[in-house]
């Protein structure tokens, strides 16, 4: 062997060997300080008025991958102390996430009446939108003066920070201990794959949306190990979040603009062509739901052969 293979199947070596090596504690740490990192950097001190839809977005998508991790990574660190912290962070996503979907049914129904046969029922319905965003905009400046507010920012100083109490499986090799941690994820989307096909209803659908999410994140963190089969696992599991999240904002267009017909009688009617609108989104939304299945589940093979070799 010439000695530049040699030294190439040296380094092979000496990669795989650090590989080996690698902390489970310090690749979730790691996965964490990211999240937190994402949420400090969309979510200032400055007025509500000033934040963007799109910061909005960002800010409560960080805490769902921090609380994200914190379930999937469970054992690797302190229970007691993530479970408070999960518990926080989901209060806050909660709030953030009633602001940014009435942003979203804005925009939804601006897009769907781009000529709209009465303005003037466009222009109410929008504002029934409206009102409820500053109520909602109002309960999130209120929560940002909060004892738990603080609690957030601290726990999230932490996170950043990579001071996170880890349990005593943190010290486990990734390459042993990330195939294990790994079967969770994808155990809890078979399992809101089986309830979803006995009866595919709104609440089945919406649990089979948030495992496939955690699988996606998971995913997105054991590709720093894995590589391309790590990412393309994502990649299917974010195309069945994306789906299922359509298709429950489709449903969560259909019923604000029926409650809004019945407290605004001169929207009624537009409000209705939106509403048969919103249904035929909604079951577009679910015709692909099966075809995603399946690939994921292929995906799925070829990233444990890739997590086990």
């Amino acid at each position: 062997m010439e000695m530049v293979e040699l030294l190439k199947a040296y380094d092979a070596a000496i990669e795989e060997e650090a590989s080996d090596a690698a902390r489970i504690g310090d690749l979730v740490s790691g996965a964490l300080k990211r999240a937190a990192e994402s949420f400090i950097a969309h979510d200032s001190d400055r007025t509500p008025e000033h934040r963007n839809a799109e910061d909005l977005h960002d800010a409560r998508v960080a805490l769902r991958r921090a609380r994200s991790f914190l379930r999937t990574f469970w054992s690797v660190v302190d229970q007691d102390w993530a479970g408070t912290v999960r518990s926080d962070l989901g209060w806050f996503a909660g709030l953030l996430g009633e602001v940014r979907n009435l942003d979203v049914l804005a925009r939804r129904i601006t897009e769907r009446a781009e000529s709209p046969s009465d303005p003037f029922a466009l222009e109410e319905l929008l504002g029934v939108v409206s009102y409820c965003h500053n109520d909602a905009v109002f309960r999130l400046a209120e929560a940002r003066v909060t004892p738990r507010y603080d609690s957030v920012l601290g726990e999230i100083d932490v996170l950043a920070s990579q001071k996170v109490p880890l349990s005593s499986r943190a010290d486990e090799a990734v390459s042993i201990a990330l195939p294990d941690l790994m079967k969770r994820p994808w155990r809890n989307v078979g399992k809101a794959t089986r309830k979803a096909r006995r009866a595919p209803n709104e609440a089945n659908l919406h649990k089979l949306r948030i495992r496939s999410k955690e699988l996606r994140y998971a995913s997105e963190v054991a590709s720093e190990v894995v590589g391309r089969p790590g990412q393309k696992l994502a990649s299917s599991a974010r195309k069945i979040q994306d789906s299922l999240g359509e298709h429950r904002d489709a449903l969560a267009a259909v019923a604000f603009m029926t409650m809004a017909a019945a407290d605004h009688p001169a929207c009624a009617f537009f409000a209705g062509q939106l509403v048969a609108i919103e249904r035929i989104n909604a079951q577009r939304a679910l015709e692909k739901l099966e075809k995603n299945l399946t690939r994921l589940k292929g995906r799925w093979g070829a990233f444990e052969r890739a997590l086990v070799s």
